[in-house]
């Protein structure tokens, strides 16, 4: 990146920095994540506190996050640091994924296009939802970017220092969001599958990225199997989230509830039984037997869990339906965005179906990693901000797609060689972009 690209971008980290003091902060997971910065700061993790589950003023119950963002905030929370400096790490992640952004798309694009994708990620609106608040998924965007553009480089030259790279942005990803250490799982089982099948070496460097990134989650996954003595947790927010998905009574549309709300609200009393039979298990009993049920309900009735599935979708995309709630109007604040990354999708999609030889061959794993994790999401219950960190993957296809089909003019594109992956006569057509 030149300094003056620099230059051009440096607008939206004033940006960032004014909408975190701007936009109305609101508690959401804030004090949990530093919390935990501090709990690593003194040497510990994890409290052995069976009752947060079903405390009626829960603090996280343990394992409930990945250590991700902790780790990065300990030095802050160890020295005392002021929250707005705590708060600032997420304009900060957030610019700096604009900025890898810039540098991913120009791998393959001309400097306009980089600079059009690098602001069209920064102008999108439901991002700025994060800022006043300490959030995961700033450091998770720029995660997704950053491993996005390792496994682009490294695919291109094979250089230890970009594996190296993508690896570690993955597994620091899956550590971030722990429902990405599933989707590291998935894209691994299909990456190595589609080696076995094809003998493609694309297959093969992105299997061993995948490969790499998982084995550096050891710790992690040997930590949790220590506390909850089951293998592969990556943690022990998922089995509650996939019981409020399963729930067969009709009011449920699958979205997601504190377990001591069951308690509280007359319209979850269906759920009390259930609840009160949780009493006095450890944690990790508790999540064994609410993972059981909620599979026992999706196998007696697929239909509702189904219906609950399409209402999730929704949630990630327009920010509703919700059980026994009316939309607002911060469904707007999602339902416009959001509808140009599905024009987007569909624009992508019209272009490269018909020109696949175009498409870089990044473009495969770029799409299984979306794809596997649009999947798990939308089977879990989950919000918008669920759906944040593969945004940025669809406006790379969208940049690509805009150039190639004339849109922007093409510049002084980069043209990257790959030979074993790209036919001569794309190889030629690439090298005529600046002309």
């Amino acid at each position: 990146m030149t300094r003056r690209h620099f230059v051009f971008l440096l607008p939206l980290l004033a940006l960032f920095l004014v909408l975190m003091v701007v936009v109305p902060s609101h508690p959401d997971d804030e004090a949990s994540y530093i919390t935990l910065a501090k709990r690593i700061s003194h040497g510990y993790y994890t409290t052995g506190d069976n009752r947060a589950l079903l405390d009626r003023n829960p603090a996280a119950p343990d394992l409930w996050f990945g250590p991700g963002l902790p780790i990065v905030l300990m030095p802050l929370v160890a020295v005392h640091s002021p929250q707005w400096l705590l708060r600032a790490t997420g304009p900060i992640f957030l610019f700096l994924a604009v900025l890898v952004f810039y540098l991913l798309v120009r791998l393959r694009g001309s400097p306009r296009t980089a600079l059009a994708a690098a602001y069209a990620l920064g102008l999108y609106v439901p991002f700025w939802t994060l800022l006043p608040n300490v959030h995961s998924e700033t450091l998770a965007i720029f995660l997704v970017v950053t491993s996005a553009y390792g496994l682009a480089r490294y695919i291109q030259d094979r250089r230890l220092r970009h594996f190296a790279l993508g690896s570690v942005a993955l597994a620091w990803l899956a550590l971030t969001r722990v429902a990405f250490g599933w989707v590291i799982t998935g894209v691994l089982v299909l990456a190595l599958a589609w080696w076995v099948l094809r003998r493609r070496p694309l297959a093969g460097r992105v299997a061993a990225i995948y490969a790499a990134a998982l084995l550096l989650c050891v710790p992690w996954l040997a930590y949790t199997h220590a506390r909850t003595h089951r293998y592969f947790v990556w943690g022990n927010s998922g089995s509650l989230s996939l019981y409020w998905m399963s729930t067969p009574y009709s009011g449920d549309l699958g979205d997601w509830h504190q377990a001591n709300q069951v308690f509280t609200d007359p319209r979850l009393r269906a759920h009390r039984a259930f609840f009160r039979g949780l009493e006095g298990l450890t944690l990790a009993q508790q999540n064994a037997k609410i993972e059981h049920q909620a599979l026992r309900n999706i196998a007696h009735n697929p239909v509702k869990y189904a219906k609950n599935v399409a209402a999730n979708v929704s949630r990630m995309l327009f920010n509703t339906p919700y059980s026994f709630t009316r939309e607002n109007t911060k469904t707007l604040l999602y339902a416009f965005p959001n509808s140009l990354v599905l024009g987007a999708i569909v624009l992508s999609l019209a272009v490269f179906v018909r020109r696949r030889r175009s498409l870089p061959p990044e473009g495969i794993p770029f799409l299984l990693l979306g794809a596997v994790a649009l999947g798990l999401h939308a089977l879990l219950s989950a919000y918008p901000r669920m759906l944040m960190p593969e945004v940025p993957i669809v406006l790379w296809f969208t940049a690509l797609a805009v150039q190639e089909s004339g849109l922007l003019r093409r510049g002084e594109g980069v043209v990257v060689q790959v030979p074993d992956q790209r036919s001569p006569e794309v190889v030629s057509r690439a090298s005529k972009a600046s002309n």
